[in-house]
Protein backbone atom coordinates (compact mmCIF):
# COMPACT_ATOMS: atom_id res chain seq x y z
CA UNK A 1 0.00 0.00 0.00
CA UNK A 2 2.45 2.11 1.03
CA UNK A 3 4.70 2.10 -2.90
CA UNK A 4 0.69 2.81 -4.09
CA UNK A 5 0.07 5.66 -2.25
CA UNK A 6 2.78 6.78 -0.11
CA UNK A 7 0.96 10.17 0.67
CA UNK A 8 -2.25 7.81 2.41
CA UNK A 9 -1.47 7.63 5.98
CA UNK A 10 -3.14 4.10 6.35
CA UNK A 11 -0.35 2.17 4.89
CA UNK A 12 2.09 3.86 7.35
CA UNK A 13 -0.19 3.25 10.47
CA UNK A 14 -1.19 -0.55 9.07
CA UNK A 15 3.10 -1.16 8.93
CA UNK A 16 3.64 0.17 12.03
CA UNK A 17 0.79 -1.82 13.33
CA UNK A 18 2.62 -4.67 11.95
CA UNK A 19 5.94 -3.93 13.23
CA UNK A 20 5.08 -2.97 16.71
CA UNK A 21 3.23 -6.97 16.57
CA UNK A 22 7.07 -8.37 15.28
CA UNK A 23 8.64 -6.72 18.16
CA UNK A 24 10.24 -3.93 15.85
CA UNK A 25 9.30 -1.17 17.70
CA UNK A 26 11.42 1.85 16.39
CA UNK A 27 10.68 1.19 12.62
CA UNK A 28 6.87 0.80 13.93
CA UNK A 29 7.58 4.50 15.90
CA UNK A 30 8.73 5.68 12.51
CA UNK A 31 6.10 4.26 10.64
CA UNK A 32 3.71 6.11 12.92
CA UNK A 33 5.20 9.68 12.42
CA UNK A 34 4.37 8.87 8.73
CA UNK A 35 0.78 8.80 9.27
CA UNK A 36 0.45 11.05 11.27
CA UNK A 37 2.18 13.90 8.98
CA UNK A 38 -0.35 12.59 6.25
CA UNK A 39 -3.30 12.73 8.82
CA UNK A 40 -2.63 14.41 11.94
CA UNK A 41 -6.20 14.01 12.94
CA UNK A 42 -5.67 10.23 13.16
CA UNK A 43 -6.41 8.96 16.70
CA UNK A 44 -5.69 5.60 16.10
CA UNK A 45 -2.21 6.77 15.02
CA UNK A 46 -1.74 8.40 18.08
CA UNK A 47 -2.91 6.04 20.35
CA UNK A 48 -0.47 3.40 18.53
CA UNK A 49 2.21 5.69 18.76
CA UNK A 50 1.59 5.93 22.27
CA UNK A 51 1.84 2.64 22.47
CA UNK A 52 5.10 1.97 20.89
CA UNK A 53 6.98 4.96 22.69
CA UNK A 54 5.37 3.04 26.09
CA UNK A 55 7.49 0.42 24.95
CA UNK A 56 10.68 2.42 24.56
CA UNK A 57 9.88 3.29 27.82
CA UNK A 58 9.20 7.28 26.41
CA UNK A 59 6.47 7.75 29.27
CA UNK A 60 6.02 11.71 28.65
CA UNK A 61 6.04 10.85 25.01
CA UNK A 62 3.68 8.19 25.49
CA UNK A 63 1.45 10.41 27.47
CA UNK A 64 1.58 13.30 25.28
CA UNK A 65 0.21 10.82 22.60
CA UNK A 66 -2.22 9.10 24.46
CA UNK A 67 -3.92 12.76 25.80
CA UNK A 68 -3.37 13.61 21.47
CA UNK A 69 -5.48 10.52 20.52
CA UNK A 70 -8.16 11.29 23.39
CA UNK A 71 -8.03 15.34 21.97
CA UNK A 72 -8.55 14.07 18.04
CA UNK A 73 -10.64 11.04 18.47
CA UNK A 74 -12.43 11.77 22.48
CA UNK A 75 -13.64 8.11 23.61
CA UNK A 76 -10.87 6.07 22.55
CA UNK A 77 -10.87 3.62 25.21
CA UNK A 78 -7.44 2.13 24.88
CA UNK A 79 -5.73 5.22 24.99
CA UNK A 80 -7.78 6.40 28.53
CA UNK A 81 -6.51 3.01 29.59
CA UNK A 82 -2.92 3.52 28.93
CA UNK A 83 -3.52 7.01 30.48
CA UNK A 84 -4.52 5.45 33.55
CA UNK A 85 -1.93 2.46 33.61
CA UNK A 86 0.63 5.30 33.52
CA UNK A 87 -0.44 6.86 36.01
CA UNK A 88 -1.71 10.09 34.05
CA UNK A 89 -4.60 12.05 34.55
CA UNK A 90 -7.26 12.58 31.05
Amino acid sequence: MIKLAPTDARGWRNRGMIRLFKGDTKRGLADYDMALQYDPADAYSWNNRGQARMRLRDKAGAIADFRKALEVGPGLRTASESLQRLGAAQ
